[in-house]
């Protein structure tokens, strides 16, 4: 975490979402979608930049490299929320 404080980490999310995924969804893209999800935790809207920033902010690195990352989890087609929809229900 690189010394910074929140309130829901890396790796709890992580931990649930594998939990969730492990068996539906490559490691990476778990991965990834982990991280996502850290970012939409700590934003502070809903847009794709803010997403970025804000798991930039909780893992300590780049925002730009945070910015691009969400926007490549939310642009892949192998990922379909309506197919893992059943997994979190």
């Amino acid at each position: 975490m690189r010394g910074r404080k929140v309130a829901i980490n890396e790796e709890q999310v992580l931990r649930f979402l594998e939990s969730l995924f492990e068996e539906d969804l490559h490691a990476k893209r778990v991965l990834s979608l982990a991280h996502a999800t850290l970012g939409v935790v700590h934003a502070a809207s809903l847009s794709v930049h803010a997403i970025g920033q804000a798991l930039a902010w909780a893992r300590g690195g780049v925002q730009k490299h945070g910015i691009k990352q969400v926007d490549r989890l939310l642009s892949n087609d192998a990922v379909d929320v309506w197919k893992l929809a059943a997994s979190w229900v």
